[in-house]
């Protein structure tokens, strides 16, 4: 359980550097295991149920947790479980009461391994000229 806690830390958390010092790090909210294999739980909270598309803003970072548990010697399972939590009422005492929603979510460890290679690759590259159209380029401009 101590492990675990690293894990959890956001300062800490679980990490791998790669041969040329990179580390890559991420805290995770919770392992399960299956045998002798680790399963990443996450918990997310939100005001209104799941929708059609939810899952798909949380597949990098599952990915990516699991890139870090085999990077470090573990064994994963190719799939995480996402836990939605939305409020569903008040009860009379005035406790929220929450709707619960468990989902299982298929992981790629050569996604997380291919995006991670893309992203040190662009912050290695050459800062692009700015761009008119680009609205991040005018609000740099601004702040100048």
């Amino acid at each position: 359980t101590d492990l675990l806690e690293t894990w959890r830390n956001y300062r800490k958390g679980l990490r791998w550097k790669d041969r040329s010092g990179n580390t890559i790090m991420g805290a995770v909210d919770n392992i399960l295991q299956h045998g002798h294999r680790l399963i990443v739980l996450d918990y997310k909270t939100r005001g209104y149920p799941i929708k059609d598309d939810s899952l798909t803003y949380y597949f990098d970072q599952l990915n990516i947790y699991n890139f870090l548990l085999r990077k470090n010697g573990h064994d994963t399972e190719d799939y995480s479980y996402l836990i939605f939590y939305h409020p569903k009422g008040v009860s009379a005492a005035g406790d929220i009461i929450f709707h619960r929603d468990l989902v299982k979510v298929p992981t790629s460890i050569n996604d997380a391994a291919k995006l991670i290679s893309e992203a040190l690759q662009c912050l290695a590259a050459d800062i692009p000229e700015s761009d008119k159209e680009c609205e991040f380029c005018m609000w740099l401009e601004k702040l100048k």
